[in-house]
């Protein structure tokens, strides 16, 4: 039975995509938007795993697509934008996911094409898919935005790259700025800003040092990909109206400023 407050939580129906949406955060989201009734698009680069994936929900009676893109090249987002406005006309949902993590050399060692690199993978892939579809949120006068960053975007970190700091830094100012240009048109702009989170990338670590990670945050554990996607289904709901351009931090404690 539905609740008085179920218009505020139920996204059912809507169009939801998610780049990065076959593993990890990105997976967690993707499975979760089709659970909740919306029609799930994970874009990636694996095609593979957005096959098993995709496959997957739909045995278990879910609507869910994916589309093979690589996010940081602009004729590949505007196909792939193209195909998903042909079919469905319009999205409701864009959580950026895709982007990540990058280990840590001195300033020295950083190349000019590092920095590039970090920029696509981290920026440039929200800006492209956004932009490509930006106009049919408009058109409706609706649209929910989630853009992924980092507790490293909020401070430096002597373990993250420098490139990566930065980058996670501009995304912020990106969703802040961007959330104050749609806002008239009932679209809001947020971020999430994960602290560690045990998905696939990070279990690459040993135990070892995952552990030790764990000790260091106040809760004592690392985040699961579901509770970041939760976090990230609250931001998409109805019911977010009246949050946008803000910073939601799901660390643990990690960072409290």
């Amino acid at each position: 039975m539905n609740g008085p407050f179920h218009h505020l939580t139920s996204i059912k129906g809507q169009v939801a995509l998610v780049t990065g949406g076959t593993a990890g955060i990105g997976g967690a989201c993707t499975e979760r938007f089709a659970r909740e009734g919306a029609i799930a698009i994970a874009i990636g680069r694996d095609t593979a795993k957005g096959t098993r994936l995709i496959n997957r929900l739909e045995r278990e009676g879910h609507e869910a697509y994916f589309f093979s893109c690589d996010c940081t090249q602009e004729k590949q987002v505007q196909n792939t934008s193209s195909q998903i406005l042909e079919q469905w006309g319009y999205v409701d949902i864009i959580c950026n996911i895709a982007g990540g993590w990058i280990e840590a050399p001195p300033i020295e060692k950083i190349t000019i094409e590092a920095l590039q690199h970090s920029f696509d993978w981290n920026v440039t892939s929200k800006f492209l898919i956004t932009k490509a579809l930006i106009s049919s949120m408009k058109t409706r006068g609706y649209g929910r935005i989630v853009n992924m960053s980092s507790t490293t975007g909020r401070r430096g970190r002597v373990d993250a790259a420098l490139q990566y700091s930065t980058m996670e830094a501009g995304l912020l100012g990106f969703t802040r700025a961007l959330a104050l240009q749609l806002a008239p048109h009932g679209i809001t702009v947020n971020a999430i800003a994960p602290g560690t989170t045990r998905t696939p990338r990070a279990e690459r670590h040993s135990e070892e040092r995952l552990a030790s990670t764990a000790r260091s945050i106040p809760v004592q554990r690392l985040a699961t990909i579901e509770e970041q996607a939760h976090a990230i289904w609250y931001l998409c709901t109805p019911g977010a109206s009246f949050t946008t351009g803000a910073i939601l931090d799901v660390n643990g404690g990690s960072w409290t400023g």
